[in-house]
């Protein structure tokens, strides 16, 4: 896999190559390691190094690592890296050299639309001591190509050695960008169900994170770890402790530095005067405050907005902004309501956006995408640009049973990540938030 969600890509169909690797790498040299003169018995883990060829054109990187724990009296591999792994039955007539009856996969370097999204190997063989391994494989490279991925397939020859390194995580996907929001954190390699990661804030709360383990394996594998279905605090930062990490060889780093994962705004509290006590010009909760001008307010003197900045040529990348609030709950609110108005640069003027809302310590609302802009529209300008305002709508959305004293809105602006596709600039006039 790639952290902090990269979208599920679409694999084009292909094929690795065909029937199992030869024990001598294909030309004839014995890979077998010097000093191996017997079976070995019990569990040996390895780091492995591939070196690959590509079957066609250059290969997808010079080399590939991952960890390959051989259990010889099970006759069972653990195989994988970068937030994979499966467990793979192997074959033996000799005790020493083993083959695969079953492929693996290690995740990839790929950003959101380039680079290796995974490897997967599909034969293996390895000839092994109880501190070294030869062998070769073959399987199939996949290259994201921005909404697609290319299979290429390559061949290998391997070495490896005792596994010393200790486990470590990785973001992957995109950060999370409100308290709301999901993410994981791969482990560099297969870890054993013992292992842990703590999520900690920066005045020192920790939440355990779940492990995300391989479906169907027993017992688990651990390939990274996710966040519990619960709402962060805004105005803090968050890292996650490595301490708990441990592989299948026992190794683990307590004094590594905590990775860290995000930093959220704070979310004022803010009463339910539809804005009319903030200052134009100023933000609120990340949105800016608007009063006489250039967009019209909804009701009273002021409105906020969030979304893309409009007086941005067309091609260029707009600033964007959100807004995260607090309001206070009364007894009897069930329901969160405002009123808003979709902007843009384009005709209809469309939000691309979410909105959820929930309370710190409680399990998310639903999001909620949907940003209707019916009825009539005017234009005004921004600057040189001209700019379409819909007419006003209501939104009503229920509030989550947890909710006591606060509640926590965030509307956050989303764009697509690949194809080289820019949104045109668009966002949200909001006003008069209110609990009900």
């Amino acid at each position: 896999m790639a952290v902090l969600a990269l979208a599920a890509i679409p694999f084009l169909v292909g094929c690795g190559k065909d029937g199992q690797a030869k024990a001598d790498g294909g030309d004839g040299a014995s890979f077998t390691p010097d000093g191996a003169i017997g079976p070995i018995a019990g569990m040996h883990a390895y780091d492995v190094t591939a070196v690959l060829t590509a079957s066609k054109g250059p290969p997808p990187g010079p080399t590939n690592a991952f960890t390959l724990i051989v259990d010889a009296d099970a006759r069972l591999a653990i195989a994988g890296g970068k937030g994979r792994g499966a467990k793979v039955p192997l074959t033996t007539t000799d005790g020493r050299t083993f083959r695969a009856s079953g492929g693996f996969t290690v995740g990839g370097d790929a950003e959101t639309c380039s680079g290796v999204v995974e490897m997967r190997y599909d034969a293996l063989e390895v000839a092994v001591t109880d501190r070294a391994l030869t062998g070769t494989a073959s399987g199939t490279a996949y290259i994201s190509c921005g909404d697609c991925s290319i299979p290429v397939a390559f061949t290998a020859k391997l070495t490896g050695t005792t596994d010393e390194t200790p486990p470590w995580l990785l973001a992957f996907g995109l950060v999370p960008a409100s308290p709301f929001d999901s993410f994981e954190v791969v482990a560099s390699e297969p870890l054993p169900a013992r292992a842990t990661a703590r999520l900690i804030a920066d005045d020192g709360a920790a939440i355990d994170l779940v492990p995300d383990t391989i479906e169907l394996a027993t017992p688990p594998i651990v390939v990274g770890f996710l966040k519990p279905e619960v709402v962060l605090r805004a105005g803090q930062g968050y890292v996650v402790a490595l301490d708990g990490l441990v592989d299948f060889a026992g190794n683990a780093e307590r004094s590594a530095p905590p990775l860290r994962l995000a930093a959220f705004g704070d979310a004022p509290l803010v009463p339910e005067d539809g804005f009319e006590s903030a200052v134009a010009g100023t933000e609120v909760g990340g949105a800016l405050v608007m009063a006489g001008g250039p967009l019209p307010p909804i009701a009273g003197n002021t409105s906020v907005y969030m979304g893309s900045a409009l007086g941005v040529p067309r091609g260029v990348a707009a600033p964007v902004r959100a807004l995260s609030v607090r309001l206070a709950r009364q007894a009897g609110d069930t329901m969160l309501r405002f009123t808003y108005r979709s902007v843009g640069v384009a005709m209809p003027p469309l939000f691309s956006g979410y909105l959820q809302v929930g309370a710190a310590g409680g399990v998310p609302g639903p999001a909620v995408y949907s940003f209707a802009a019916g009825g009539p529209t005017e234009t005004v300008m921004v600057g040189d640009q001209p700019v379409v305002v819909s007419a006003a709508s209501t939104m009503t959305v229920p509030l989550p049973a947890d909710v006591t004293d606060e509640a926590l809105l965030v509307i956050t602006s989303s764009f697509g990540e690949c194809g080289g596709v820019r949104e045109p600039p668009a966002g949200l006039l909001i006003d008069d938030v209110t609990l009900e």
